[in-house]
């Protein structure tokens, strides 16, 4: 099922005129990993960004469910419908793991589970209960990035995005980032889109793209999938 179309997308920066996505059309899919690749400033991010109504476009339609983003309460969308990772992240390092999930799921559909829900969020990426108890400053960085991980899908999200996580997860072995997000897009129907420069990312994924020169093309398809 498709839950997010681009259709014919330009996006040029109004500071320097300059155009970084230029006539981008692509069908994102429930239950499917995507890979885009290019090298650093061809517009990965920015192309990340629109997809989480964070920015809008100069022409063109971003569709979610086949209604406008431009048209949608994007706040809303970003509470519900939106889980991400990004290079920059929004971290409360005060507070414990625990509680800064719970604080990740206000305004959203899992609001006002208890404690185990969390627990076993946490659980599933390598964070123990006495972990998650800690503060997170005091975590060491790879637990820090499994607590990220777990952040981007606690809300349970449609649409997951990652954007260059061979630095934003550095600590963790791409294997099992990739396997943990192959198989929660798998069994919970849920829509992956991964940025990278890396081509390491492109086993990984359903269906590969590459950004070059402002023009997103598709470069392939892993037909024969790993089942779990």
């Amino acid at each position: 099922m498709m839950i997010l179309s681009l259709k014919n997308i330009v996006y040029t920066h109004k500071k320097n005129n300059v155009t970084v996505l230029d006539d981008v059309t692509i069908d994102f899919s429930l239950g499917q990993v995507y890979g885009v690749l290019g090298k650093s400033g061809a517009g990965k991010t920015t192309l990340l960004a629109l997809l989480a109504g964070l920015d809008q476009v100069s022409s063109g339609d971003i569709l979610f469910k086949n209604h406008n983003l431009n048209a949608i309460n994007r706040d809303h969308y970003r509470q519900q419908e939106l889980g991400a990772i990004f290079q920059q992240y929004n971290v409360l390092s005060n507070e414990t793991a625990l509680t800064m999930l719970k604080l990740c799921a206000l305004n959203s559909t899992v609001q006002g589970k208890g404690d185990p829900y969390f627990y076993e969020a946490l659980k599933k990426v390598g964070i123990n209960e006495k972990l998650a108890k800690q503060k997170i400053k005091k975590l060491s960085v790879a637990n820090q990035q499994r607590v990220y991980l777990a952040q981007a899908v606690i809300k349970d999200p449609k649409i997951v995005l990652i954007d260059e996580p061979i630095e934003s997860l550095s600590e963790l072995s791409l294997e099992m980032v990739m396997e943990y997000i192959r198989i929660y897009a798998k069994n919970e129907n849920k829509c992956v889109i991964i940025s990278s420069r890396s081509k390491a990312i492109a086993e990984h994924v359903d269906e590969l793209w590459g950004l070059n020169g402002g023009k997103l093309s598709f470069i392939k398809d892993n037909v024969e999938q790993k089942t779990f």
